[in-house]
C-alpha cells in the first residue's frame, strides 16, 4: 500500500514538472498542490492507521504470547501431575503385589493351622477313648476315699460324710481357717491304708 502511494507521488511530481513546463503552469500547479495536499493527507491517515495496526497486532501478540505461556505453563503442571500419577500407580502396584504375597503366605499359614486343629482334635479324640471318663474317675476316688460331698455347702467349707470302715463320721471344715495342706493331709487321713 505504502509503494502504491509512493508510486502516486512520484507520478504527481512528473505531473508537476509537466506543468511547470507548459502555459497552463499557475493553474495546474494549484491542482497538482491541492493533489499533493490530499495525497499528504492520505499518506498520513495510512501512517496513522499502519501505526494503529502494529499497535493491535503487538497487542495481540503479547495475548497470544501470554496465552501460549500460560497453556505451556499448565501443561508443565499436567505432566508432573500425570508423572506423580505414574509414580504412584508403581507405588500402589509394588504395595498390591506385597500384599498379595503377603496374602498367599496367610492362606498358606491359615492351612497349616487348619490342618495341625485338625490333627489336635483326631489326637483329642484318640486320648478322650484312652482317657477314662469323669464319671469312673469320681466313682474310683469315691471307692478310695469314701466321702460323700456336700455340693450345696458355702464356699470354703468343706462338708460331707466319711464312711469308714466303723462308722460314718460327718466332715466340716472351715477352709478360710486351715491351710491347704493341712486340709488335704486331714482328708487322705481318712482313707484307710489296709486292704
Amino acid at each position: 500500500m505504502l509503494s502504491k502511494r509512493m508510486e502516486e507521488l512520484e507520478e504527481v511530481s512528473k505531473e508537476l514538472l509537466k506543468v511547470l513546463l507548459s502555459d497552463w503552469a499557475d493553474n495546474l500547479l494549484h491542482r497538482s498542490l491541492d493533489k499533493r495536499s490530499r495525497m499528504d493527507d492520505k499518506l498520513l491517515a495510512s501512517q496513522a492507521t499502519a501505526a494503529q495496526l502494529v499497535r493491535e497486532l503487538g497487542a495481540a501478540e503479547e495475548t497470544v504470547a501470554k496465552t501460549l505461556l500460560d497453556r505451556e505453563s499448565e501443561l508443565q503442571r499436567l505432566l508432573r501431575r500425570l508423572q506423580d500419577l505414574e509414580e504412584e500407580l508403581v507405588r500402589v502396584r509394588e504395595a498390591g503385589a506385597s500384599l498379595q504375597a503377603n496374602n498367599s503366605a496367610l492362606r498358606r499359614e491359615l492351612e497349616e493351622l487348619r490342618e495341625e486343629s485338625r490333627r489336635l482334635e483326631e489326637d483329642t479324640e484318640r486320648e478322650e477313648d484312652t482317657v477314662p471318663s469323669t464319671t469312673y474317675v469320681t466313682q474310683l476316688y469315691y471307692k478310695i476315699s469314701r466321702i460323700d460331698w456336700d455340693y450345696e455347702a458355702k464356699p470354703m467349707q468343706i462338708k460331707g460324710i466319711h464312711y469308714g470302715p466303723d462308722i460314718a463320721q460327718p466332715i466340716d471344715i472351715d477352709g478360710s481357717r486351715h491351710s491347704r495342706c493341712f486340709i488335704s493331709d486331714y482328708l487322705w487321713s481318712l482313707v484307710p491304708t489296709a486292704w
